[in-house]
């Protein structure tokens, strides 16, 4: 018998398992670390540096708070609101400059732009109306943001970094509240300098951390070397312009990881207070520098238990697998000669642990039974042989039978194809489109009429949704419910057997009013949905001119009385809903039937169609005229802000009809008499009262007409 390759020893395998335990748990516990310490490291990291950015944010909030203030009570005092001269002015201003040197510049301007008074005389006459800080301080307590020095550049003393202002600016009103000026002052950009170095030095120090003031335009104020006065990008930038407040990791425009606190100072809605991002970063690899260094002494412990418990490993297992080793090596010798080896002897009680002789006589015992199912099987083979030769026969006859059912298929088969043909040859010559889809609302058949109809090819849809071709959105969503329910149903009877009316789009995406006709269609598989389309486009533009000139009179174009009738409810429950009012006009063309009778009613109805449309030249697109009968007219007006622009706009409209008409024959001159009802939001919503008071109206204007020409 060859030898069989040698194999791990059990004591080899079991100190491999117990290291491999060992490494398993070291990298189960870096997991961890790595999960949690990290992960809480950083919320740390994070939440210092967003602490780091309020106390900034507070820090700056409380300055330009300050100087806001200390314009206001300046503006105040009677000294400044009551000088009789800018010397007077000008001492108050300076005592105010000594207590803060902060304050670079303290002036006062006049009502007209110029400098009246300001410390040590600099820029008294210089007329700064186009300033920033004078327009917003007119009106109000103004906080101005961060500015280079313009006008104060060269009269400062020098400086190493050069000047930068925050102003702060309030109005001076005598004791009538009369402006009488603005009082500015230019806070020097040192203040903030040096709150950064005696209130967040230590933190910087401590935490490698950078601190950036960002104005609105995403210029960096105040910030490390080399990065003030730049333009900045980065996502805490937009959470703080956004008016948030937290801290997120990031990666800046140098390509290294940094965790930001981000805050916003002031209030936007405020004039007085500055709107700031205030960013605080500290690399990445610092603020994590502690976990890390937890993730090496864990390792470093690991590797030192590993290699520990693994030599402990090796010694006990030696010891366990010495009786299994001789039991072992007793099987071997059997396998090599199973017929001339002697039976597994049992191990001795003190030289083995009990698992091991219990081994020792199961493996006898195994033997044993194994020869008897040996014996067994042979028999079971010979019984096997003559049950072969048996099945193989039946076998035989059965594929003659399947032969004889695969030829009655194939004539079935045959006729089917027939069947299919002559079906798809009366649906292509169909008069209607018809669709065929699956429960899904896939679809399966797509006849010729279809195609001219609606413009795809068969071979374009077949397969594919219908509603998403040619379903308006607006009616997608319930094609998909119903034909959702009607798959669940399963019931024919869920189909409605009625027609219904849809509005289709074509492959040009223009619209097609189609007349439906569906049914439902029981499968072996499920169901199908079987639609016949007809095309009712004629009959749909005929129902809407037909309509059109129900609504409208043939002579004039304009709205006749049935539709005036729709439109003066409609009109007043907007009046209710919008809060204001609308009017009616009710016109009457004077001495009309004179004309009528002197020139034709070819002329008559020229001069109405002229007057019709002069009334609708003379009011707003919006407004609806409309003719009641005869030379009678209705004007309705909405959206009436006044009572008076209803007059207003009937002086108009009687303006235009004044003019002269030029007809055919001849050229008249003509009035109208106008009545005007005029509908308030909180009136009773009653048409036919309304137009009652308009006739009235009318009425009253024609004889006041009649009255005039008969005193003349």
């Amino acid at each position: 018998m060859p030898s069989s390759p040698a194999r791990p020893r059990l004591a080899t395998l079991v100190t491999v398992g117990v290291s491999a335990t060992v490494l398993l748990t070291v990298l189960c516990l870096l997991i961890l670390v790595d999960h949690f310490a990290i992960d809480y490291a950083r919320r740390e990291a994070g939440q210092r540096l967003q602490q780091l950015s309020w106390q900034m944010r507070d820090s700056l909030n409380s300055v330009v708070r300050k100087a806001t203030g200390d314009v206001q009570l300046l503006a105040e005092l009677p000294r400044v609101r009551e000088a009789r001269s800018a010397a007077d002015v000008r001492k108050v201003l300076e005592s105010l400059q000594k207590s803060f040197p902060d304050y670079a510049w303290i002036g006062l301007a006049n009502s007209d732009g110029k400098v009246y008074a300001a410390t040590q005389g600099m820029l008294e006459g210089v007329d700064v109306s186009q300033r920033d800080w004078f327009k917003g301080g007119r009106k109000q307590v103004f906080a101005g943001d961060f500015h280079p020095a313009t006008l104060l550049d060269k009269k400062l003393p020098a400086s190493s970094d050069p000047w930068r202002f925050v102003d702060a600016a309030s109005p001076v009103r005598d004791s009538d509240g009369k402006e009488i000026g603005v009082l500015c002052v230019h806070m020097s950009w040192g203040w903030a300098r040096r709150l950064v170095q005696t209130m967040l030095a230590p933190a910087d120090q401590r935490y490698s951390a950078d601190i950036f003031v960002v104005r609105g335009d995403n210029t960096v104020i105040l910030g490390p070397r080399g990065m003030e006065e730049q333009k900045i990008e980065s996502d805490s930038l937009t959470l703080a312009r956004g008016g948030a407040s937290g801290s997120l990791k990031e990666t800046w425009g140098d390509g290294r990881s940094y965790l930001t606190g981000y805050a916003r100072s002031g209030d936007s809605a405020d004039r007085a207070t500055l709107t700031w991002s205030i960013l605080v970063r500290q690399p990445e690899e610092l603020a994590l520098a502690g976990a890390r260094a937890l993730e090496r002494q864990i390792l470093l412990l690991g590797a030192i238990l590993g290699a520990a418990l693994a030599l402990a490993a090796a010694v006990i297992a030696r010891r366990l697998t010495r009786p299994l080793n001789e039991l072992s090596l007793a099987i071997e010798n059997r396998l090599g000669d199973p017929e001339q080896a002697p039976p597994l002897p049992a191990l001795r009680a003190n030289g083995g642990f009990h698992e091991v002789q219990v081994l020792s006589r199961a493996l006898a015992e195994m033997l044993r039974k194994e020869q008897d199912h040996l014996d067994a099987l042979r028999g079971l083979n010979e019984k096997l042989e003559s049950t072969v030769g048996e099945r193989t026969r039946e076998i035989a006859r059965k594929a003659l039978q399947l032969e004889r059912a695969l030829g009655q298929e194939q004539s079935t088969q045959q006729l089917l194809q027939e069947r299919a043909a002559e079906l798809r040859a009366i649906l292509d010559n169909a008069h209607d489109a018809f669709i065929a889809l699956d429960p899904g609302g896939v679809v399966r058949e797509w006849n010729r009429q279809a195609e001219k109809l609606l413009g795809w090819k068969r071979s374009e849809v077949i397969g594919q949704p219908l509603a998403s071709m040619m379903l308006p959105a607006q009616l997608r969503r319930a094609y998909e419910r119903d034909m959702r329910l009607l798959a669940e149903d399963g019931d024919g009877a869920a189909v409605p057997s009625r027609r219904v009316e849809l509005t289709l789009h074509n492959r040009a995406g223009q619209e097609l009013p189609v007349e439906v006709s569906l049914a439902y269609v029981p499968r072996s598989s499920g169901h199908l949905f079987i639609a016949f389309l007809h095309d009712i486009s004629e009959r749909k533009s005929l129902f809407a001119s037909l309509e059109e000139m129900a609504l409208r009179d043939t002579l004039t174009g304009l709205c006749n009385r049935r539709a005036l009738m729709q439109a003066l409810p409609a009109a007043l429950q907007r009046a209710n809903r919008s809060r204001q009012s609308c009017a009616v006009f009710f016109l009457d063309l004077d001495r009309f039937k004179q004309v009528n009778d002197r020139h034709g009613h070819e002329e008559g109805d020229e001069l109405l169609r002229q007057f019709a449309q002069r009334i609708r030249d003379a009011v707003r697109k919006t407004d609806t005229v409309g003719r009641l009968a005869g030379d009678e007219f209705i004007v309705l007006l909405e959206m009436l802000n006044h009572d008076n622009a209803a007059q207003e706009a009937a002086d108009k409209l009687q303006q235009a009809l004044r003019q002269p008409f030029t007809l055919k024959t001849t050229t008249v001159t003509l009035s109208a008499s106008i009545g005007i009802a005029i509908h308030h939001p909180d009136d009773p919503q009653d048409v036919e009262t309304l137009l009652g008071r308009a006739d009235r109206a009318m009425y009253r204007h024609k004889q006041q007409g009649i009255q005039q020409r008969a005193r003349r």
